[in-house]
């Protein structure tokens, strides 16, 4: 098994492994220990309901809630194939396929409060709470996805824009946080039209800053900028190009939050994993350690 006692000693090598530094880590599986004890302690790992104590049986491979922790976020991280991970952790491609699918949830209830809003309404209601911020910034997300065999499913997650089949979310970010995830859909979506979906209806005196995909979007009564778009064959009025090149300055720190939470690798590789929900879940996932990283950044310069 990959020694996680070394890695700790160096937040560098332990941002490369898990994508936390140490004290990110140690704080999650603060976080992480009553719930899957608890979990542990009425279900089986096959998800079935607990007849006896637990502790009985052999002793696994991952007996703690550290090593625990390490899988999934190794996994997460690095996203190796399966009998790669099987290799490094003492397991069968079987072995870690159902580990996986046993920790992942566990990890996003854990995630709970770091998660964004997923509908419009709640993340009205996340506003309210937040009356300091007035300016949020939208854009939209692809990933690459494994070209699906069959060819209608190919067409249907086409993305014309990347020339590969592939997945789109839409982000809503302010305050440094990431305030709304929309559900993964196929790339050959508009980002347009998957924030029409969720139905994102805020106050006045609040601006919500997109790029060129979302002229022409409304969200309430707030204020959208969007760039001015040149016309054929005409150049633009040196007041618009200001314009763009200052909204473009502004946007910058979404473009820095994407780029953040694609540091886990499942999200900037080819996802290959075929399991129903997995390409969302993984998403949410990663919003959920960005925030959690804001979240300890601010405290700790506090």
């Amino acid at each position: 098994m990959i020694a996680w006692e070394k890695a700790l000693s160096s937040d560098r090598r332990m941002r490369a492994l898990t994508g936390l530094d140490g004290r990110g880590f140690l704080e999650l599986e603060k976080r992480l220990t009553p719930v899957l004890e608890g979990e542990l302690a009425t279900r089986t790992r096959e998800g079935e309901v607990r007849q006896r104590a637990a502790g009985g049986g052999r002793r696994g491979v991952l007996p703690t809630v550290r090593h625990k922790l390490w899988f999934i976020l190794f996994y997460l991280k690095a996203y190796p194939t399966q009998d790669v991970m099987g290799h490094f952790f003492g397991l069968s491609q079987p072995q870690v396929c159902a580990r996986i699918g046993q920790l992942l949830p566990l990890l996003q209830m854990v995630l709970a409060v770091e998660l964004p809003a997923r509908r419009g309404r709640e993340l009205r209601e996340v506003m309210e709470h937040l009356p300091e911020i007035k300016e949020v910034l939208i854009d939209g997300t692809e990933r690459p996805l494994a070209r699906p065999q069959h060819r209608g499913r190919r067409d249907h997650y086409y993305s014309k824009r990347r020339r590969r089949t592939t997945v789109k979310n839409v982000v809503v970010m302010g305050g440094g946080r990431v305030l709304l995830l929309t559900r993964t859909a196929p790339g050959r979506r508009h980002d347009k039209s998957e924030a029409d979906r969720v139905r994102m209806r805020l106050n006045a005196g609040t601006r919500v800053l997109g790029d060129l995909g979302f002229k022409g979007y409304q969200a309430g009564k707030a204020l959208v900028c969007t760039p001015v778009r040149r016309r054929p064959g005409r150049r633009l009025h040196w007041r618009h190009r200001e314009f763009n090149r200052t909204l473009a300055s502004e946007r910058v720190p979404i473009e820095h939050t994407l780029a953040s939470i694609k540091r886990l690798g499942i999200l900037r590789q080819t996802l290959r994993a075929r399991r129903k929900g997995m390409a969302d879940d993984v998403m949410l996932i990663g919003c959920g350690l960005y925030n959690f990283r804001e979240t300890l950044r601010t405290t700790r310069v506090k």
